[in-house]
C-alpha cells in the first residue's frame, strides 16, 4: 500500500509541474495576442478615410500639377483641369505672319502666291519695313501691314541687322490686332513656303490651350552651336499657341532690351521663350535650309514625317532642274505630288530587287533613287552629299547631317526630273 501511495504521490507531482510550464506559456503569449487583436481592430475600424475622396484626389492632383508645370505661372496650379478639345483645329484658326521687306517684295511674293489659298478661309498677314505700292500687291494674297518703329530698341550685333528687331515683333503685333477665334500664330519669311494641310496635320496633335513653341532647328550644326539646337529657325518657320502669344505680347518689349547683342529675329524669340519657361517642340518637318547648291540629298532622304515647309528657296537650285524659274519648280511640286497626297510628299520609302541587287529609294513625288548592292535602310537613310554648308568654311565632318557620298554626276539632270 506505501508503494503504491508512493507512485501515485509522484504521478501527481509530475501533472503539477506540466500544468505550471503551460500557465507560464499561457501568460507569456495572452499580452502579445491582446496587443495583436487591439492594433487589428484599430486598423479596421480606421479604414474609412478622415476628410473626403474628392479632396484626396485633388490633393494629389495639385501636388502632380505643381511638379508638371514648375515653369508655368502660379496660377496654373489653381485651374481646375482643361477640358477635352471639342472640335479640331481648322485652318481658318491659324494666323500667319509673313516677315518681308519692300525690296524684295516684287521677287518672293510669288513664293507667297504659290501656297496661299484665300478661298480656303486663311488668315494672315505680310509685315513690311516700308510702303508698298497697291499695284503690286496681287489679288489673292495676305493684306499688307507696316511694321511698328523699332526706333527706340538697342541693337548693338556688328554683324547682323537691326531689322531682326522689327521681324521679332510680327507676332505680337499681329497678336494686338485683336482677330476671334486663333488657336495658333505661326512665323515664317516671305521666301518661307509652307504646305498648310501638313501644317494642320501638326498642330491638330497639340492642344493649343497650353503652351507651344513648335519648330526645328538648322540643318547646319554650326548654325545651331552659333545660335541655339533650343531655338526654331524663323525660315523654317514655327508656331506659337494663342495662350504663349498672349504671354509674348506682355513681355516681349521689355525682353527684346535685355537682348541688344543678339543676332538675328529667332534668337530673340527663343530668347523671350526661355524666360517664360517654354521649351522647343521639335517637328522634322520644318527646314530653314541653311546650305548653298542641290537640295536633292536632303529632300531625297526625308524623314517619314509631314512636310512642313521649305526655306532659302532663291538660294539653292531649283526643286526641279528642268523648271523655268525657282517658283515654277516650287509651283510643279504643289500641282502634282502635294495636290495628290500632301501628307506624303517628300517622305521617302526604301525596297529592295532581290534579283537584281539593286537598292531603291523614293522620294514621294520627288526622285527615285536606284543604287546597285543591298545598301541598309540605315545608309540610305543618310542625305547624299548634294549640297555645299551654309557656312562654306566649316570643317569636313561638322556639316550637321551625317551624310554618305553617292556620285549623283554620273546621272543626268533631266533623268532626275522626268521621275
Amino acid at each position: 500500500m506505501k508503494a503504491a501511495a508512493a507512485s501515485g504521490g509522484g504521478g501527481g507531482g509530475k501533472e503539477t509541474l506540466v500544468a505550471s510550464i503551460l500557465r507560464y506559456i499561457i501568460l507569456l503569449i495572452l499580452p502579445f495576442t491582446v496587443i495583436y487583436i487591439f492594433y487589428t481592430l484599430h486598423a479596421i475600424l480606421s479604414s474609412t478615410p478622415s476628410c473626403p475622396p474628392d479632396r484626396a484626389v485633388a490633393t494629389t492632383s495639385v501636388s502632380l500639377s505643381h511638379l508638371s508645370t514648375r515653369n508655368h505661372t502660379p496660377s496654373s496650379l489653381s485651374t481646375p483641369p482643361a477640358a477635352p478639345v471639342s472640335t479640331a483645329t481648322t485652318l481658318q484658326q491659324v494666323v500667319f505672319g509673313i516677315a518681308a521687306s519692300a525690296r524684295l517684295w516684287e521677287k518672293r511674293k510669288e513664293y507667297i502666291g504659290i501656297w496661299w489659298r484665300p478661298n480656303a478661309g486663311m488668315r494672315g498677314f505680310v509685315w513690311m519695313d516700308e510702303p508698298v505700292q497697291e499695284s503690286s500687291v496681287p489679288a489673292g494674297l495676305p493684306p499688307i501691314k507696316i511694321s511698328s518703329d523699332t526706333s527706340g530698341f538697342p541693337y548693338k550685333n556688328r554683324r547682323g541687322h537691326r531689322s531682326a528687331i522689327r521681324i521679332s515683333r510680327i507676332v505680337s503685333e499681329t497678336f494686338r490686332l485683336g482677330l476671334p477665334g486663333v488657336r495658333w500664330y505661326v512665323m515664317g519669311d516671305d521666301d518661307t513656303v509652307f504646305l498648310p494641310d501638313n501644317l494642320m496635320a501638326v498642330l491638330r496633335k497639340l492642344d493649343h490651350r497650353q503652351p507651344y513653341y513648335v519648330g526645328y532647328p538648322s540643318e547646319s550644326h554650326l548654325q545651331n552651336i552659333y545660335f541655339s539646337y533650343g531655338m526654331a529657325f524663323g525660315g523654317g518657320g514655327f508656331a506659337i499657341s494663342q495662350p504663349l502669344a498672349a504671354r509674348l505680347e506682355r513681355m516681349q518689349d521689355a525682353c527684346i532690351h535685355r537682348y541688344p547683342s543678339l543676332y538675328g529675329s529667332d534668337d530673340r524669340i527663343q530668347a523671350c521663350m526661355a524666360e517664360l519657361g517654354v521649351p522647343l517642340t521639335r517637328h522634322p518637318g520644318f527646314h530653314q535650309y541653311d546650305v548653298y547648291g542641290d537640295l536633292l540629298g536632303l529632300l531625297a532622304a526625308h524623314p517619314v514625317a509631314p512636310l512642313v515647309s521649305l526655306h532659302h528657296l532663291d538660294v539653292v537650285r531649283p526643286l526641279f532642274p528642268t523648271a523655268r524659274s525657282r517658283a515654277a519648280a516650287v509651283r510643279r511640286l504643289f500641282d502634282g505630288p502635294v495636290a495628290l497626297d500632301s501628307a506624303g510628299a517628300m517622305q521617302q520609302s526604301i525596297c529592295y530587287d532581290a534579283g537584281n541587287r539593286w537598292t531603291v529609294s523614293m522620294s514621294w513625288g520627288f526622285v527615285v533613287m536606284v543604287s546597285r548592292g543591298m545598301i541598309s535602310a540605315r545608309e540610305m537613310e543618310m542625305p547624299a552629299r548634294t549640297f555645299l554648308n551654309w557656312v562654306l568654311s566649316t570643317p569636313k565632318g561638322q556639316e550637321g547631317n551625317k551624310t554618305m557620298t553617292i556620285d549623283v554626276g554620273v546621272c543626268k539632270d533631266w533623268e532626275f526630273s522626268q521621275v
